[in-house]
């Protein structure tokens, strides 16, 4: 039976007329999920969802039933998808075939609790950070921080991590750069039915 995430994501490549196809199940190995033709090349993705979190939509007050909150570090959700897809991603960067981890929220009927884009930048090249002078106490500029998942020796078969959403009764695609992908994304002949968010980052603490 297909998850929530794997009929959108196929309602999307059909309706932009993106050829695909599911990858076989192989014995002893973890092999992901989809094919898809881009171009005159192919790009693999391994889709991963939020099914589930005790910290969302907790009541924190019971004489106020309808106020909620929710708690969350920022990133986490990411951070375990790509600790969890990191066998399924390698079966296609092997190849030399760009290899893409898709992540779908249905936590989040909104799909914002843990798949903002500052959880994705967060998770893959660190929290945004400052550090303030201990003398003067001047900040210093943003700078990417802890918790980064990508980095130039770690991950590099992801190719980028992207966000499934359908909110709003529309079904969109974002692409996240792995600036540190050993088999890059082809970015110049992706539809333009992906989005894509080509990534600046600092190497560097101040």
């Amino acid at each position: 039976m297909k998850t929530r995430s794997e009929h959108l994501f196929e309602g999307f490549l059909t309706a932009n007329n993106l050829p695909f196809e599911k990858i076989a199940k192989q014995d002893n190995t973890r092999t992901p999920d989809y094919r898809v033709s881009v171009g005159s090349g192919e790009v693999i993705f391994e889709v991963k969802e939020l099914s589930e979190d005790e910290n969302f939509g907790v009541v924190k007050d019971p004489a106020h039933p309808h106020v909620k909150s929710h708690s969350l570090i920022r990133g986490d959700h990411i951070r375990d998808r790509i600790r969890w897809s990191k066998k399924q991603i390698q079966f296609g960067a092997r190849q030399g075939i760009p290899s893409v981890l898709l992540i779908y929220n249905d936590i989040d009927p909104i799909q914002i609790f843990g798949t903002e884009p500052m959880d994705f930048t967060s998770a893959m090249y660190g929290a945004y950070t400052i550090v303030l002078h201990e003398e003067t106490r001047t900040p210093s500029d943003w700078f990417n921080g802890n918790g980064r998942m990508l980095q130039e020796n770690v991950n590099t078969s992801f190719s980028a991590v992207s966000h499934l959403c359908d909110r709003d009764g529309k079904t969109t695609v974002t692409v996240y750069e792995n600036v540190f992908a050993k088999v890059r994304v082809p970015y110049s002949t992706l539809p333009a039915c992906f989005a894509v968010a080509r990534i600046e980052m600092s190497h560097e603490t101040p």
